[in-house]
């Protein structure tokens, strides 16, 4: 399992914990930030299940490996930002 795909895999757990407990408060905000980073991690654990098939090493600990996790964590919540500006201009 890659560095970066246990990232993303925590840190939508996390998201979605976040969203459970803040059911009270704007659970909608926070719900598209769980499916943003529950959609990447899926689709980066299908393409680690197509490497190491294809002989890659399963574990790779890196600090590359860390700076693309930080990267990705850093796309997925631009990408939330992005879309709270948006659709909330679209409401006003």
């Amino acid at each position: 399992m890659r560095m970066w795909l246990l990232v993303l895999l925590l840190f939508s757990l996390t998201t979605t914990l976040l969203y459970y407990v803040a059911v009270k408060f704007n659970p909608s905000s926070l719900a598209k930030l769980a499916l943003i980073s529950w959609g990447a991690t899926i689709m980066f654990t299908v393409d680690a299940v197509f490497s190491y098939l294809e002989g890659e090493e399963p574990i790779e600990f890196s600090w590359s490996a860390l700076q693309l996790s930080g990267v990705l964590v850093a796309v997925i919540i631009a990408i939330w930002l992005l879309s709270l500006v948006l659709f909330n201009s679209r409401k006003q």
